[in-house]
């Protein structure tokens, strides 16, 4: 098995990191877990949707509030919709991205087109602007209490919380806060249960016997932020950290696929959240239902 997949992860990287659509198909074939059905998880194509929604909202409340404002562009909702909340690695997406820390590194955000308009005006127009769009200081604010967490504030008077409530509905920010902080709750519970522990061990042998000594899986990210830090703005030393990241990160998913990680990730979550009391994910329903409901919105023609 490991044999296959090597050869699986050398063609990866002799070909410059690119398959062919069915060859990609089927190295990826494996399970992708993501907690809670995978209800705070968007694809690609649904994150961009929400997002021009949202700032086409944005746009409509400041200028009705008589402000400027352009849409800002969308991200890279791509690789935000393949990333895996446990730090699951396929190999076609490894042999592209690595772990992607040297791509995030040398990323840029999209261009904010109001950034320069924003910058000319008057200090006291420009706080009234930003006011305007996250909310005052001093202005009203909703307060979330997180089970097992902090308590999130949240301005109820700027046109990004009008353009939420537009979009969402107005149950939007509570529920979506209280369920990421129950999301992050079942990964922890997932990756320390004793069958993803065990996994771990039989990825932490087959990382050493290809000469790795990592005895945790996030041993190879740390070792590799830190070559990134020093780094610094040295671009051959950032070409050669990313070549190092591939290699890297493509025998890490082989290693995952021989120790079966995915699959007992899968198994533990499905115990972790059978526990869970119905308090916990009473709030589930209603997500659910103003998530189908924002992109219906958001299919809507402008």
């Amino acid at each position: 098995m490991r044999r296959l997949l090597w050869l699986t992860a050398a063609a990866l990287l002799a070909a410059g990191c690119s398959t062919s659509p069915g060859g990609e198909a089927a190295a990826e074939k494996r399970p992708d877990p993501r907690p809670l059905g995978g209800a705070l998880h968007f694809t690609a194509s649904d994150a961009a949707a929400l997002h021009e929604a949202e700032e086409r909202e944005v746009r409509r409340c400041m200028v009705a509030r008589g402000f400027d404002y352009d849409p800002i562009p969308v991200g890279d909702v791509q690789r935000r919709a393949a990333t895996s909340p446990y730090g699951l690695l396929a190999p076609g997406r490894a042999g592209q991205d690595g772990y992607g820390l040297t791509v995030e590194r040398l990323r840029k955000p999209p261009a904010d087109p109001n950034a320069q308009r924003v910058s000319a005006l008057a200090e006291r127009d420009r706080r009234a602007w930003e006011g305007a769009l996250k909310g005052a200081a001093d202005g009203p604010r909703e307060m979330i209490e997180l089970p097992d967490g902090p308590t999130v504030s949240v301005s109820t008077d700027s046109c990004v919380s009008a353009a939420r409530r537009a979009l969402y509905g107005t149950s939007w920010e509570r529920n979506h806060y209280t369920l990421q902080s129950l999301r992050n709750t079942i990964v922890k519970d997932t990756l320390d249960h004793p069958l993803v522990k065990a996994a771990e061990r039989k990825w932490a042998a087959c990382m050493r016997d290809e000469g790795f000594r990592y005895e945790h899986r996030e041993d190879p990210l740390k070792a590799l932020k830190k070559r990134l830090d020093a780094a610094g703005s040295d671009a051959a030393a950032l070409r050669a950290t990313g070549r190092e990241e591939l290699k890297t990160a493509v025998r890490d998913a082989v290693c995952q696929a021989e120790a079966g990680l995915a699959g007992e990730i899968s198994r533990a979550q499905k115990r972790v959240e059978k526990a869970l009391p119905p308090a916990r994910t009473s709030r589930l329903e209603e997500f659910r239902a103003a998530r189908e409901s924002a992109l219906r919105r958001a299919g809507e023609p402008a």
